[in-house]
């Protein structure tokens, strides 16, 4: 069954990597995985709940990714470590967040993320009167990580993540200070 499910997902993948998730039909799925249709539904409803599922994987492996982030670093560095983590699972990134991915997927993989940085970025920012409002920054920075993100899997990973991550927070970082009075 693991092993059916993890074909079905591959296949899904390399297809959508291949020829764009529209494009792609359960027939082309089952094709490409060399299963059945009876296997097919008996694990998914259609192509789009397939998609959901490797959303739903790639989304706790971020967050199991962040968690173990956070734990073995003194000062741990989010952005890096969502780099790292698109770097480690550049075809599911690709499949999911870049221009051949399906938009729902792209808006499901954004609210992940955001429910990680709603809990994260308050750790960052100091309490003070008149600052930018938390949710505002967060969504700045989501938007803008998540636009380079894209732009890098697009693109073919031209740079490290740690180059990426540096480059992001040293256009990121003066404007935070001074929105924070940092």
């Amino acid at each position: 069954m693991r092993r059916t499910r993890e074909l079905l997902r591959r296949a899904l993948v390399d297809l959508i990597l291949e020829t764009g998730y529209d494009r792609i039909t359960v027939q082309h799925i089952i094709d490409r995985a060399d299963v059945g249709r009876s296997t097919f539904y008996a694990h998914y409803t259609d192509k789009d709940d397939l998609l959901l599922s490797n959303l739903e994987e790639l989304a706790a492996a971020f967050e199991e990714h962040m968690e173990r982030h956070f734990a073995s670093r003194a000062e741990p560095n989010p952005v890096l470590a969502a780099f790292e983590h698109a770097d480690r699972q550049r075809d599911l990134y690709k499949a999911l967040a870049g221009k051949r991915g399906a938009e729902v997927i792209r808006t499901g993989l954004r609210r992940r993320i955001k429910e990680v940085m709603a809990r994260r970025v308050p750790e960052f920012l100091p309490h003070r009167d008149g600052a930018v409002p938390v949710e505002v920054t967060t969504e700045f920075l989501l938007t803008s990580m998540l636009g380079l993100l894209v732009w890098w899997l697009d693109n073919d990973l031209p740079y490290t993540a740690e180059e990426m991550a540096d480059s992001y927070m040293r256009l990121i970082v003066p404007g935070v200070q001074a929105a924070y009075g940092i």
